[in-house]
């Protein structure tokens, strides 16, 4: 896999996102097939499943659509409880990973 780290993975069944801090760290959770995996230059990887075959990281071509990412970013800090829902917007990839790595702390 060709992925940057930190990442960040966003989780397909709860759309939950969780801060990757190395490719270490990606044994510490339970993935699903759909899960994303987005690093810090926008790059995204999908949880793929082939017949007969393990669960893989599949690159996708070209980069993090960052609308839809600030859309879902929007959506799980709402879930958290977070204010000011409305003004959150990242300007890249790399933003988003720093933001999920800010709301792990809080």
């Amino acid at each position: 896999m060709n992925c940057y780290f930190p990442a960040i993975a966003h989780c397909s069944d709860t759309h939950d996102f969780i801060h990757i801090a190395d490719e270490g760290e990606l044994d510490e959770h339970h993935w699903h097939a759909g899960d994303r995996l987005i690093d810090g230059t926008g790059r995204v990887h999908v949880l793929s499943q082939g017949e007969g075959e393990g669960l893989y990281w599949r690159p996708l071509p070209g980069l993090v659509c960052l609308p839809e990412l600030n859309a879902s970013l929007r959506h799980f800090a709402a879930g958290l409880g977070i204010c000011c829902i409305p003004k959150l917007t990242v300007r890249s990839a790399e933003e988003a990973v720093a933001l999920i790595a800010w709301l792990e702390m809080q």
